[in-house]
């Protein structure tokens, strides 16, 4: 399956994946509803498209806006729930479970300075991977990660290729378009040179990093006798001993995998790390009104 959106990132990939000779691709497209006649024409141009070239299309619609309001968060976390949403329907009817997506270079180096000014740690630095497996069995696959949209665009003018222009992503309204026209050509100016290589850089180098942490607590987690058959984690010397860098990737996985809690962010796991300490509390509150206490060396949600 291809998500495309009609713009010049997605058409090209779909260009790229049918000159590579893939000829079995679901294009599926889902307007959010936010750009109004706009956004209706996107999904018509995908569908034009499709016919064209003999392709399977899906196209669904939903109100992106409303959807934030209800749940009282942003549009652009709106937005992406409904396009995983939309996306696993589509795997489940076609029992696909492999969707290529089209962000590349600049789209990653957008995502890693946006996540370094949230204060993100390794996982954020690392940006979006080429390979990324959703709990929910969709696979979401970037061959574009490392090409930079000016290739893009060069490819685009000798397929003679036509796309859709999303008005939207000149809108200062939205934080990575900011990101974009602001903060990275301020960055290139400021360092004199081009930045996005070496945050692609970076991006592979906290990977490397992270992946080797998350391998060290899950070695430590998954030994015998770490984790009782009541799933409560015993405060054992070993566990005492770890580096912080690992014992809170030890806690995140516990807690988000084992006890399956969602919401386990950084200031769950550091008020979790500080029942460690022999003075820490005995009980903290956790997301959904749940609590980990802690008593006779061990550790368990309630």
């Amino acid at each position: 399956m291809l998500a495309i959106s009609g713009g010049r990132d997605s058409v090209a990939l779909l260009h790229l994946l049918r000159d590579a000779g893939f000829t079995e691709l679901i294009l599926c497209h889902l307007n959010h509803g936010l750009r109004g006649k706009e956004s209706i024409d996107d999904a018509a141009f995908v569908r034009r498209l499709a016919k064209k070239l003999g392709l399977k299309c899906e196209i669904e619609a939903e109100d992106v806006a409303a959807v934030a309001e209800k749940k009282r968060i942003s549009t652009e976390m709106a937005a992406r729930e409904a396009r995983h949403g939309f996306l696993l329907r589509m795997a489940e009817k076609y029992d696909v479970w492999v969707v290529l997506l089209a962000h590349h270079a600049e789209d990653q180096a957008e995502t890693i300075l946006g996540n370094l000014c949230r204060g993100s740690g390794m996982a954020g630095l690392a940006g979006m991977h080429t390979v990324q497996r959703l709990d929910s069995g969709l696979h979401l696959v970037r061959p574009l990660l490392h090409v930079r949209r000016s290739e893009i665009d060069a490819y685009l003018k000798s397929k003679r290729a036509k796309f859709r222009e999303d008005s939207s992503n000149t809108s200062p309204k939205y934080r990575r378009n900011r990101l974009r026209h602001e903060a990275l050509p301020l960055l290139n100016d400021i360092c004199a040179r081009d930045v996005v290589p070496q945050m692609l850089r970076l991006a592979t180098l906290a990977e490397q990093d992270d992946d080797a942490l998350q391998r060290q607590a899950m070695d430590f987690l998954t030994a015998e006798g770490r984790v009782l058959e009541d799933r409560s984690l015993v405060i054992s010397p070993e566990l005492l001993a770890l580096h912080p860098a690992v014992s809170s990737r030890v806690f995140a996985f516990w807690l988000r995998e084992v006890w399956e809690l969602p919401g386990v962010e950084y200031e769950v796991i550091d008020a979790a790390l500080s029942m460690l300490a022999a003075d820490g509390p005995a009980k903290i509150n956790l997301p959904e009104d749940k609590h980990l206490r802690r008593k006779a060396k061990r550790l368990w949600v309630e």
